[in-house]
């Protein structure tokens, strides 16, 4: 490969980053750590209730059009990854754990059980408009149990 088809590549891999570099290092990131955060970092964290009860672990980030980081997807249930339910949760849902070692987010147990979620072969179409507020009005009624 010549120099030039080289710096071709990597200049069309930086751009192709940046939306997830500025995603992450936004004020749109988990609250109450030091960030920015790697997509690395997030990714496969387990995620506990304030009560302290496994609610399960983060799949993905879903970034939206402008680079910010909307949902962390958050798989529950099941047994070895078989039959877990997917969770689209907002980002900012989510915060550090004192230790830092897990997530955090304030939803009882039964409540999480009960949110609108898909599988792994049928996501939702996360750009239209009714899912996404339907996800934003389930999530806000959890601040208010």
């Amino acid at each position: 490969m010549k120099i030039s088809q080289l710096s071709t590549c990597a200049g069309l891999v930086c751009v192709l980053m940046a939306p997830v570099s500025y995603a992450i290092a936004d004020d749109h990131r988990v609250q109450g750590g030091q960030g920015p955060y790697r997509a690395s970092e997030l990714i496969g964290k387990s995620v506990e209730n304030l009560q302290g009860d496994n609610l399960g672990k983060i799949e993905e980030l879903a970034i939206g059009s402008t680079g910010k980081v909307e949902y962390a997807v958050l798989s529950y249930g099941g047994i070895l990854g078989m039959g877990d339910k997917l969770f689209a949760v907002p980002f900012t849902s989510l915060a550090h754990s004192r230790d830092g070692d897990n997530l955090t987010m304030d939803i009882p147990q039964k409540k999480l059980e009960n949110a609108p979620g898909f599988n792994t072969t049928d996501w939702p179409d996360m750009s239209d408009t009714q899912w996404r507020s339907d996800i934003s009005e389930f999530y806000q009624s959890t601040e208010r149990h």
